[in-house]
């Protein structure tokens, strides 16, 4: 078991963050440090000369950080900004691209109950968010790295004059506040590179010791910035080459002057030879060629100059100012939150229906609420984790390691159901790290049933739609025989094992567990708790109030009603179709078809289920399969949504129509008679004769009734802001996580 100081033990940290035109990572970066488990911590950013909107994303953080500026886009004056306004007993250095594993502090500070310990620094993880991008590594007096394996004992290195020495990572590194005061700082002359290995080495030097902590880790992003582009070209070689020949000739003097100078020739070589490399490339023109090669000539002097000058000088202190007075701690009030992962193969904008789009709206909602925020889905090319807009994303390949244990345990199918279980289950091992309390899967496809089983974390099976309750409403299980018995048997005998011991259900409808009820013969209501799906204001977001609805419909005579969903007939499509030739002849009523192109297939299948071709529909446009935002576009636009599914375990559309202050015609079935409050929202229907005839008659008379309409779009809308937003969803989650996660506590 890792061992952390107690809290009371613990040294104060002040967190620096040094931002130069990161407007678009800033926030992520301080909401990843607001993320952090530690007993004391201020966060300090330093805002250099942006010309972005950094400023605007530093002022939402007012009184929660201090917020310093520094006039130069000099890296090593804008770090000792931070630390002169430091009043912790540590300077940890985190980059505006970067986000710190949630025990980040825990790892380093441990190693300052050491009083040689002047500084220690951790492992930091690429962009990609699963491959390492600097782990140890040591410098020799020419500032060049020299990467070591995780075994080498550092500490062997930490004494006066050493020609080797550890060098930590500026996006990973910390630094004792006194041993920082002691030897003046960050050096002005390091604009741009090598700033901390002169740090690390002037430390050593004055009889610090530095260290490495493995567990300590950083996720880095590698975003552009003055100095390179999006895709890693040099915009300018200039601070870099007036860093590297500075040091070489400041530290190297003990080498001797030959072997300064050969470094120094050899690293003008090498850069002159990249540069041309890439002009050969294609990567840079002609002309940002030579100005490139102008910056190695260029910086090659001004390196040379400074460090004569502060040789002469007997310069051995960076620049940093002493302050007139200590410096007053702004500490991070600290909440105890949760830390959740949500399952999901898929995620928006690739997959926008059902568990996906519920996933995203409800991570959204967490966070909002203050939770800590994990998704686990499919990786759409290779393995990646990130952190984007406070939630972490951790993309996952099928993992055929473990599969086959997995499948003769839980006895589900091998290969895909198998294989994706193990990798999300390798995945949840990993974030147990951060400290983990629960993880959240559906009951589609079981994505992270082994979790039933963890001891460390709590655990909630979501109900949607399972493979007992979609069997009857797909035919081709049946024919196909085999797949039938080795695949959807298997996974339904699964479901209901799993739905047997699950400690804690979350549904969405009393109509979802009533039919799981009956299609697994078991009873699961009291482990179980209600809240239905929530959506997002589409009205507001589209910058509408249902008056400004209602007053456009006014002056529109024509009465626009919208069918969105699959053509399959589950979602009853064919009785859409039915109730679009049933009112072919008024003129006054239109009809929009969204969620599947017409093919030729499709209008066979239309035809032969319904009994009416498409195309024959003069009332109606088929805008095939459309995206969110224009799906949304058409739920504002619409003054009725039809929803005739045979079969609905909540029904998301439907909210999604009142989000737009659109009442909803439906077949009552399901998880639907529980949204569309008859009358009120909209009407319910009991048969599909029922839906098509009548419901035909009810679009006729909102045609001619405009009052009738605007009752039942304000009532449609009103329904929805009470009981169906996002924030009403995520509060009631986020309660029942965390009685789910107290009730585990307990009963260890």
């Amino acid at each position: 078991m890792t061992r952390f100081l107690k809290d009371e033990m613990a040294p104060s940290v002040s967190i620096v963050i040094n931002t130069l035109n990161r407007a678009t990572l800033l926030g992520d970066a301080i909401s990843g440090v607001f993320q952090l488990d530690y007993p004391s911590f201020e966060l300090i950013v330093v805002n250099g000369p942006s010309t972005d909107n950094s400023e605007a994303i530093l002022e939402g953080w007012h009184g929660k950080i201090k917020h310093l500026r520094c006039s130069e886009a000099n890296l090593s004056i804008s770090r000792n900004v931070g630390i002169a306004a430091a009043a912790g007993d540590i300077v940890a250095f985190l980059d505006d691209d970067a986000v710190p594993h949630p025990r980040w502090l825990r790892y380093l500070t441990r190693h300052y109950a050491d009083p040689s310990i002047g500084g220690v620094g951790g492992y930091t993880v690429d962009n990609t968010g699963v491959r390492w991008q600097v782990r140890k590594t040591i410098c020799d007096r020419f500032g060049n790295a020299i990467l070591v394996d995780d075994f080498f004992n550092e500490r062997s290195l930490n004494f006066a004059g050493t020609p080797y020495y550890p060098s930590l990572l500026g996006t990973n590194s910390s630094f004792r506040l006194a041993a920082l005061q002691q030897i003046g700082g960050f050096d002005h002359i390091f604009a741009y590179m090598l700033d901390e290995t002169d740090v690390c080495l002037r430390l050593v030097d004055a009889g610090w010791h530095v260290v490495y902590e493995p567990a300590a880790m950083i996720f880095h992003q590698f975003a552009e910035s003055h100095t390179r582009s999006a895709n890693r070209k040099p915009r300018t070689l200039y601070p870099s080459v007036v860093s590297k020949t500075y040091f070489t000739n400041r530290h190297g003097q003990a080498e001797g002057l030959s072997s300064i100078a050969k470094a120094l020739e050899d690293f003008r070589d090498e850069q002159f030879k990249a540069i041309a490399w890439m002009a050969d490339h294609g990567d840079i023109s002609h002309q940002h060629r030579l100005s490139l090669d102008e910056d190695v000539k260029q910086g090659t002097q001004a390196g040379m100059r400074a460090s004569y000058r502060a040789l002469v000088e007997g310069k051995d202190r960076g620049d940093l100012a002493v302050a007139s007075k200590p410096a007053e701690f702004l500490p991070v009030q600290k909440q105890a939150r949760l830390r959740v992962a949500l399952v999901s193969q898929g995620l928006p904008p690739e997959n926008d229906a059902g568990i996906a789009r519920w996933t995203s709206l409800l991570a959204a909602g967490l966070r909002d609420m203050g939770l800590d925020v994990h998704i686990i889905t499919r990786a759409k090319a290779e393995p990646a984790r990130s952190y984007q807009n406070g939630i972490w994303y951790h993309e996952v390949a099928r993992d055929a390691a473990g599969a086959d244990v997995i499948s003769a345990k839980y006895q589900v199918p091998m290969g895909g159901v198998a294989e994706w279980m193990s990798a999300i289950s390798r995945e949840i091992d990993f974030l147990k790290t951060f400290g983990l309390d629960l993880v959240s899967f559906p009951i589609w496809d079981l994505e992270a049933l082994p979790v039933l089983d963890d001891p460390d974390v709590a655990s909630v099976i979501s109900l949607h739609t399972t493979y007992a309750l979609a069997r009857p409403y797909k035919p081709e299980w049946s024919t196909r025989i085999v797949y039938g018995r080795s695949f959807v048997d298997k996974m339904i005998a699964a479901e209901a094992k799993a739905l047997g011991f699950a400690p804690a259900i979350l549904a969405n409808s009393n109509a979802v567990v009533v039919e799981i009820d009956e299609a697994y013969g078991t009873q699961i209501s009291d482990r179980c708790r209600l809240v239905p799906h929530g959506t997002h204001d589409i009205l507001a977001e589209a910058d509408l109030t249902v008056a400004d609805k209602i007053a456009r419909k006014r002056s529109n005579k024509k009465l626009r009603v919208l069918f969105a969903g699959r053509f399959e007939p589950r979602k009853g499509y064919d009785l859409a179709l039915r109730m679009a030739a049933a009112v072919a002849s008024k003129q006054a009523i239109h009809f929009d078809f969204a969620g599947c192109d017409l093919t030729e297939s499709t209008i066979q299948c239309a035809k032969a289920q319904s009994g009416v071709d498409p195309r024959s529909l003069r009332n109606a446009v088929f805008h095939g399969d459309v995206d969110r935002a224009r799906l949304d576009q058409l739920f504002v636009q619409s003054d009725v949504v039809i929803m005739p599914s045979r079969f609905e375990s909540f029904g998301l559309v439907a909210i999604e129509a009142m989000a737009a202050g659109s009442p909803v015609l439906a077949l009552s079935i399901g998880g639907l008679a529980e949204v569309v409050e008859d009358g009120v929202a909209g009407h319910l229907f009991q048969s599909e004769n029922e839906f098509v005839e009548v419901g035909a008659d009810i679009l006729i008379r909102l045609a001619d009734n405009p009052l009738e309409l605007e009752r039942l779009a304000t009532g449609a809308y009103s329904q929805f802001q009470e009981r169906f937003t996002v924030p009403v969803m995520a509060r009631l989650v986020a309660e029942f996580f965390g009685e789910v996660v107290t009730a585990r506590k307990e009963r260890r």
